[in-house]
Formats: C-alpha cells, sequence, structure tokens
C-alpha cells in the first residue's frame, strides 16, 4: 500500500532567473513526499493567484491522446451501430 505522504512545514525560496525563464527550488524532502523524480513532467497551473504544481502521468495522457484519436475517426461508425442502421 502506498504511503500517505506526511504534511511538512512551509518553506520559502527565491525566484531565481534560468535563461529568459525563472525558475524555484524545492527541497528534496518535497519532492521525495510527492512521489516526484527528476526528469518528471509537471502541470502548473494558476488558481486563485496560486501556482498549483501537478506530476503528470505520462502513460495515462498517451491512453488519453489515443482514445481521443480513435473516438473522432470512429465516431460516426459507432453512431451508427447504436442506431440500428
Amino acid at each position: 500500500m502506498a504511503q500517505k505522504p506526511k504534511n511538512l512545514d512551509p518553506f520559502e525560496t527565491r525566484l531565481r532567473k534560468t535563461g529568459s525563464a525563472a525558475g524555484v527550488t524545492i527541497p528534496a524532502e518535497f519532492l521525495r513526499n510527492l512521489g516526484y523524480e527528476i526528469g518528471d513532467t509537471l502541470r502548473v497551473t494558476v488558481e486563485d493567484q496560486a501556482l498549483r504544481i501537478q506530476k503528470i502521468d505520462q502513460e495515462f495522457d498517451t491512453y488519453l491522446d489515443l482514445y481521443s484519436h480513435i473516438e473522432d475517426r470512429f465516431t460516426p461508425a459507432f453512431s451508427k451501430m447504436v442506431k440500428g442502421i
């Protein structure tokens, strides 16, 4: 069974210039606690003036993209099957 992430005390970090972008440093304990690893793909969104960072499940996204392609391609055939045509 997966271990429940523990609550960690908030920390302060600085926004640093990284080329033409910016970056922050996240303590290793936070990353381990969330199951994040170097090289993971993250999705960053803005919610109520705050940044939300989530790890992307690459395998799930790949299947979702594939399903979307199949659904678009075969919707007319599926519709005919449902209508009994």
